[in-house]
């Protein structure tokens, strides 16, 4: 490929989240589907999860050849790394596009840099699956695997499911509006303690465009509290619903919530005339991989953290 024909540019506003967003959907409507690492729920969650005062221009960066949007890096300081690639592009259009990503994350990781010593070097990371292409480029390139594993579950949503039995107690509900945020924030942050969720970001996770009040699902304790929750985001164009984020409030675990949840998801997904639902895990966590399995969930791929460490 020549070099001339690859070109980038950094992230500048809502239109390019949806080209980006495009190559995702194309890719789950591809042969390459179910071997696909993210959809656009994962893309519109980042942006709330980044609030009102990021620079995305600073963060996020766009490739193309001929025009044609082909991949896009989300950069995290100090020095991670979301990547993406269109599948279908040839072996060294992958790897070009790639060397062009990774290149970027090292800049922008020197851009935010503190003072790195021998004893605690930065540490760049990025996510590659088991059996995938990135996972040989990255090895090739000095990139080290470490323990951190994510499994990627798929649910096929070709069969009807009988209705959840809600426990006595709770209420199965979806969110009403933007009155319901602060007691599904409150939700979160119980289940994914430490956590950065506030008001203000999850308002902005409610703006985009593939989120929606009625796939906010909620158990609500008998005090009006949020004991359980789960979003689902669908995408329509790949046939695809995302499970993101999936929590229980601590004082509510071990109640079987949050498979009455996932039960109830999988329903509405199907009912919107998706295809398949996808979720995430960290292989370490056992209650959610168990949660998953026991939902009907299958592995599909195991996403390793690689490292390298930053030059200085």
């Amino acid at each position: 490929m020549p070099s001339s024909a690859l070109t980038s540019s950094a992230f500048a506003g809502r239109d390019d989240l949806l080209a980006m967003e495009s190559i995702v959907s194309a890719a789950w409507a591809s042969p390459a589907r179910p071997l696909v690492h993210c959809t656009v729920g994962d893309l519109e969650w980042w942006v709330a999860g980044g609030g009102p005062d990021v620079d995305w221009s600073n963060r996020i960066r766009i490739w193309s050849i001929g025009g044609d949007p082909v991949g896009w890096g989300w950069f995290s300081p100090p020095a991670s790394l979301d990547w993406f690639v269109r599948p279908g592009l040839g072996t060294d259009e992958d790897a070009a596009i790639r060397d062009e990503i990774l290149a970027w994350q090292v800049d922008r990781a020197r851009a935010v840099a503190g003072e790195a010593t021998p004893e605690a070097p930065v540490l760049l990371d990025v996510w590659a699956a088991d059996g995938w292409l990135e996972s040989t480029i990255l090895p090739e390139r000095g990139w080290n695997p470490n323990d951190v594993v994510l499994t990627q579950y798929v649910q096929p949503l070709d069969f009807d499911l009988d209705p959840p039995r809600v426990p006595d107690g709770y209420v199965l509900r979806a969110l009403r509006g933007p009155e319901d945020i602060p007691a599904r924030v409150e939700a979160h942050r119980a289940a994914f303690a430490p956590s950065r969720m506030t008001v203000e970001k999850y308002a902005i996770a409610v703006a985009q465009d593939h989120y929606a009040y009625e796939h906010d699902i909620v158990l609500e304790a008998a005090d009006g509290s949020f004991a359980a929750a789960a979003t689902c985001w669908a995408d329509p164009v790949g046939s695809i619903a995302e499970f993101e984020p999936v929590g229980t409030h601590p004082a509510h675990q071990r109640r079987g919530l949050g498979r009455v949840i996932m039960r109830h998801g999988l329903r509405l997904m199907r009912a919107a005339g998706l295809r398949d639902a996808l979720v995430f895990s960290l292989r370490s966590n056992a209650p959610s991989e168990a949660l998953y399995r026991s939902a009907g969930f299958h592995e599909v791929a195991l996403h390793r953290r690689f490292t390298k460490p930053l030059e200085p």
